[in-house]
């Protein structure tokens, strides 16, 4: 072979091989993994809650290792795949029979992958597959995950007999001391990771393909831009993708993605005003199509009536604020459980009375439950309407607050006999705004009706409240004055949110 050819060859190479991270990235969009290689310039630097989630994934993977007696790490360079597979190699001829990030690859194109375990097969010949996964259940990505490691490994040469994928344990119950043997627990995907292998191939064979190519290759946006299935956040390169699309577009104003990519091509735009509803029978938000393309508010008279009449006074507009950890830290939590640790409330005793405001936020770095209950029942009184805002969340906190401390359960469980949810009448489009843009959450509906917004807090989501706290529960941050004050302004906005959204309720009402 002459010298060109070689440096051709070596080119190639370089550009084919694939991670198992790249595997993952090219199977939601060609393009992204095309622009993770060639224009990385594009990404945007990670945020908070993204960076939080790597964080615990390392902390479960390192508690994951504790499960597994008289394992050896692979190699702690974690980029130099070279020296990984020689480890690998090397520990597995030292008679190492659980080898942690141990790693493989295909000699002809350079794919790798590394798997969190390498287990030696219970009384057979070859090796098991074990990946770590900070999830209580499984998920697509992680076939596609173990799948592709299957094959590298088969590949390279290794006898694979089990893949297995390790989740966390969700009916666990921490108590004085984590359990790792009851923390975890593993599930055979083997005979679906076999069954998908020439898939694996085909899928490998384009996205090199494709990788060799001096261009981006032509992927049309739609569904496959958003969250797939809650591991894989929407693509890192979305807003370069979609910079041509309005914030308000028709996928925006159907009810599947897809149906949105079908309509995007028959009338070659992103525009809601240029769908013509009467063409479309199913699979519009139709209502929400008319009232932006006339600019007007649909009200339901009677119905907004009769939720009204529902309400009985006194009136308690309450919301909480919650918190999650992978791991759990205090007696009676369970992985990923919602922890409540900060509620506000406004009371309203009677029709256009003055509003009187309570708020709750535990401070200490403990267990916030048992203090979080008993202001909540000594506040909520024994009657009258509790108006919340998506009323699953507040009762299932209610619901697990009975469970783990069953001295309160008939409080609770009667509190949530109690609730209305203030949402029903903008989810079910008894009122309607164009200003929502399609959306139910109260942080569309509030500035669509009031001159309220979110926009000046300091925090201005639940993920944000909840990031905060959890890195304050950790020993991350304190909680001083600044951050005291911001939590509490955020939490008491959204009650008296309810408050300005019913009075706009009522109005329209009497109309």
């Amino acid at each position: 072979m002459m010298a060109s050819q070689l440096i051709t060859l070596n080119i190639n190479m370089a550009l084919i091989n694939l991670s198992k991270s790249d595997y993952i990235k090219g199977l939601q969009c060609p393009k992204a993994l095309w622009f993770s290689k060639n224009q990385r310039d594009l990404k945007l630097p990670l945020d908070e809650q993204t960076k939080s989630k790597f964080e615990s994934g390392n902390e479960i993977n390192d508690l994951a290792r504790q499960y597994f007696l008289g394992g050896v790490k692979a190699a702690d360079d974690y980029f130099d795949i070279s020296k990984a597979v020689t480890s690998t190699k090397n520990l597995i001829s030292q008679n190492h029979e659980i080898i942690f990030e141990a790693t493989a690859q295909i000699e002809n194109d350079g794919s790798h992958a590394r798997i969190d375990i390498l287990r030696k097969s219970d009384g057979k010949n070859g090796w098991d597959l074990i990946e770590v996964k900070g999830s209580t259940s499984q998920k697509p990505s992680h076939l596609n995950d173990l799948s592709f490691q299957y094959h590298v490994f088969v590949e390279a040469g290794y006898k694979i007999n089990n893949t297995l994928v390790m989740l966390l344990n969700n009916d666990y119950v921490f108590d004085d001391k984590l359990d790792i043997g009851q923390l975890f627990k593993l599930e055979d995907i083997t005979q679906e990771v076999i069954e998908g292998q020439e898939e694996v191939r085909l899928h490998k064979d384009n996205l090199q393909k494709s990788l060799k190519g001096k261009l981006e290759p032509k992927v049309k946006i739609g569904a496959k831009c958003f969250e797939k299935d809650g591991h894989h956040p929407e693509c890192d390169f979305k807003h370069h993708c979609w910079k041509n699309v309005p914030e308000y577009s028709i996928f925006n104003v159907t009810t599947r993605k897809k149906t949105a990519e079908t309509i995007i091509d028959e009338i070659d735009s992103y525009e809601v005003n240029d769908i013509d509803v009467s063409n479309y029978e199913k699979g519009i938000k139709e209502l929400d199509i008319i009232c932006y393309q006339t600019n007007k508010t649909h009200i339901d008279k009677e119905k907004l009536s009769e939720f009204v009449s529902d309400l009985k006074y006194p009136l308690y507009f309450l919301d909480y604020e919650t918190f999650q950890l992978p791991i759990p830290i205090f007696q009676r939590a369970r992985p990923y459980q919602q922890i409540p640790f900060q509620f506000s409330l406004h009371i309203q005793e009677k029709p256009n009375q003055e509003l009187s405001h309570f708020e709750f936020l535990h401070q200490e770095k403990s267990d916030p439950r048992k203090d979080f209950i008993q202001s909540l029942i000594n506040n909520c009184g024994d009657n009258g309407s509790i108006i919340v805002y998506h009323e699953s969340f507040e009762k299932t906190i209610n619901k697990q607050l009975a469970r783990d401390f069953p001295e309160y359960s008939e409080s609770l469980l009667n509190l949530n006999k109690r609730v209305i949810d203030l949402m029903v009448p903008f989810q079910k489009k008894y009122i309607y705004s164009p200003k929502q843009q399609s959306s139910n959450s109260i942080k569309k509906v509030l500035p669509a009706f009031t001159d309220l917004s979110y926009q000046n807090l300091e925090i201005k989501s639940g993920g944000d409240a909840m990031s905060i706290y959890a890195d304050f529960i950790k020993g991350k941050i304190n909680l001083d004055e600044d951050l005291i004050k911001n939590l509490l302004e955020y939490c008491k906005l959204d009650t008296y949110a309810m408050v300005k959204l019913l009075q706009k309720i009522v109005k329209f009402s009497q109309k």
